[in-house]
């Protein structure tokens, strides 16, 4: 029984701060609208994205499960280093709403394992 509450205490845990961690990138892509904003990201989002990294590669060691949602978030990684490497002024727009919408990746694995969080203690 108390590995099972550990189990579930760790998931929350990682769940939390996965959450905190994407809305703060996702925010900063989402209020910024100049080139340099996405050509030339703060330390404090490239720290954030590590740690979101670091709680995806933690959570199948702890957790002892992988589910497809998990990979999402390689795209939302490469949303946010593609501008860095290859935005101008001439397709600024397009990386944009390249950043925008790939913010969307790191959210949706949180979505999932929340859902399966709350199915697993219906069952």
């Amino acid at each position: 029984m108390k590995a099972v509450l550990k189990k579930k205490v760790i998931k929350i845990s990682l769940l939390i701060i996965a959450a905190l961690v994407s809305f703060f990138i996702t925010g900063y892509y989402w209020s910024n609208f100049s080139l340099s904003s996405i050509s030339f990201v703060p330390i404090s989002i490239i720290v954030l994205a590590f740690i979101y990294i670091l709680i995806q590669i933690l959570k199948p060691f702890f957790l002892k499960e992988i589910f497809w949602w998990d990979w999402l978030y390689y795209i939302a990684l490469v949303a946010i280093l593609a501008p860095i490497f290859v935005a101008n002024s001439s397709n600024q727009i397009i990386f944009h709403y390249i950043t925008d919408y790939g913010m969307l990746f790191l959210i949706l694995p949180i979505l999932f394992d929340t859902k399966t969080l709350f199915n697993g203690r219906n069952k």
